[in-house]
Parts: C-alpha cells; structure tokens; sequence
C-alpha cells in the first residue's frame, strides 16, 4: 500500500504540472509555444468585390483585353484587404480558370482562395458556376477553420438546404446561395465568422425572402460570435421591394456604412462597364455592394477605384466597385 502511494506522488511530481498549460485561456491547447495570445480589440480590413462574370461584355471591354483584366486585378490588390468575400465567379474565375483571381492577384502575399463553389442548379445536371460568391483571405492573419454554404430558399421563411437538388426541387433555378466560413484569428485566438451572398434583382424575385434566411443562418450557425456579411444584395433604393430586402437584412445586420454619401450602379445589360465619374456621383441610393456586421463594428468605409484608358476615356473594370471597411471585434 506504501509503496502505491509512493509510485502515485512521485507521478504527480513528474507529470502533474504538465497539465496546467493544456488548455490555455482563449482556446488552443499547449503546443510547446511560450508565445502570449494577444488581448484587446483586434481589426481586420473586409472587401467585396463583386467581379461581374465576364458573358455579356462589349467585345472591347472583354477581359480578354489584357488592360482590362490587369485594371480588375489590381481593384482588388489595392483593397489591402485580410477577408475578400467575392460575387458573380463563373468557371472563368476558378483556379485554373481563363481569369483565374488567384493566378491574376498573385501579388497578394499569403492569401488563401475559396472561389469554387457552384451556384447555379438544374434538372438535368449537376450544378454549376452562375452568380457564385467566394471568398480569399490572409492566411497568415487568420486560420479558416471550416466553411461551406447553403442554398437559399425563395419562398420559405427561414429555410436553407445544404442540396442542390434540395434546392432546385424546392426553389427551382436560378438560385442563390450563401458562403460561410469560420475563422481563427491566430495572434488573439478570437473567432470570426464570415458569411458572403448575392441576392437576386427585383425582376429575379425572392430578394426578401433570401435576406430573411441569410439572417436566420447566420444566426444560427454563429450565434454570439462576432459576424461579417459582405455581398451584392441588389438593394439599390429606387424600389420598394428593394427598399423593404435592405432594411430586412439591418433588422440583423448592421450596416457598415448607413451614411453612404457615395453609390456604385448595378450593371448595363448592353455595356457592362462605367467610368470613375459615373461610380462616384453622390448616389446613395445605387448602393448594391454591401459590407454589415454583427457583434463587431466597421468604419473608414470606402470604394476603391481603378481605372485603365481606352480611346481616351477612363474606364472601370467592371460594374461593382471593390468596397472595404475596418473591421474593429473587441
């Protein structure tokens, strides 16, 4: 009996103190590492980029330009941005693909791309890459711990489906859908969720619905934690059922910027394409593009205008302007 007891506390002299640093505040078991985990408020800088699919532009607006698909490549370099959420990839924009966004802003240092997510369904095939959201990030900032998306009802209140065929059965095509992703930051440990959507126009339908199921999706599957929503909503406010899709979306969401004294214009069926002065006329009410917060605050929110020159004019590479704010999480 002696000798057991002995044996048990010469184990716990040996060992027990290894257990102490296995949890460490802020999550994350001992690694080996004496390195602190950074406390107090932390920011990040979030974009949206919304890069127009390139069916449909005027033949000299192509991407195929190279001046074109250099201008929207560095739109997006100059965002400076840690978390890029993206909307309107087709096959072109994936990796490997004819505009590949990764292999286009390779200037960008330790970024991770989430581009290839379908978007578009159909009854006699699989689906495919129409009006789709991604997403890239500073992998050397965060660490993405999971992500996937949902498909968006059209007509239930509050209902989602992880299925395509779920959602072309229910929904019919198009539809759209929601990105998700949660994150770690590394040097704090915080959590940050990021979720990325494009909503349909007016004529499209289902605008008002999809902004009430982003909202119930969000909350369900980030509950408390600090959320960031970027994306086309298609909110411009010259109707009312746009009008009554944007402020669904705040009654969850805060807007990153409610005073916008600046608007960028959704797309031409015939051009595809605007100059910096037709962006950036003092237009709120073509606001589209959004960035919105939950739990976290957002400031110093902005466009970011590139343009090339063609035939004497400056032109914008595509019909959404990069818009990026400052994330602030406490």
């Amino acid at each position: 009996m002696k000798r057991a007891l002995y044996i048990l506390i010469l184990l716990q002299v040996l060992f027990g103190a290894c257990g102490k640093d296995v949890d460490k505040p802020g999550g994350g078991g001992y690694n080996g590492n004496t390195e602190e985990v950074v406390t107090g408020p932390i920011a990040l800088t979030v974009a949206t980029c919304n890069v127009l699919k390139p069916s449909g532009r005027r033949e000299e607006m192509s991407l195929d330009t190279p001046i074109v698909l250099k201008s929207l490549s560095r739109s997006i370099i100059d965002t400076g941005a840690d978390i890029i959420g993206f909307n309107e990839l087709d096959e072109n924009f994936i990796g490997g693909g004819k505009y590949s966004l990764k292999s286009a802003c390779s200037a960008i240092k330790d970024f991770t791309w989430s581009l290839e997510w379908p978007n578009s369904v159909h009854s006699y095939g699989p689906a495919t890459y129409s009006y789709a959201n991604g997403f890239a990030f500073n992998s050397a900032k965060l660490t993405l711990e999971e992500s996937g998306y949902v498909w968006l009802s059209k007509e239930e209140d509050g209902v989602w489906y992880v299925k395509p065929e779920s959602a072309y059965q229910k929904v019919g095509s198009p539809a759209r859908t929601c990105i998700w992703a949660r994150m770690t930051h590394k040097a704090s440990k915080k959590e940050i969720w990021l979720f990325v959507t494009h909503l349909p126009t007016d004529s499209q339908g289902g605008s008002y619905n999809m902004a009430g199921v982003v909202n119930s999706f969000a909350a369900h599957k980030a509950g408390n934690a600090p959320a960031i929503l970027t994306g086309d909503m298609n909110s411009a406010l010259g109707s009312s059922a746009t009008v009554a899709t944007y402020r669904r979306l705040i009654g969850y969401w805060q807007d990153g910027n409610v005073d916008a004294t600046w608007g960028t214009l959704s797309g031409s069926s015939k051009n595809y394409y605007y100059t910096a002065e037709v962006f950036t006329k003092n237009r709120p009410d073509r606001r589209i593009d959004h960035i919105m917060t939950k739990g976290c605050t957002a400031t110093d929110y902005h466009p970011v205008i590139v343009t090339y020159t063609l035939d004497g004019t400056a032109w914008c590479p595509s019909d959404h302007l990069p818009i990026v704010a400052t994330i602030t999480i406490n």
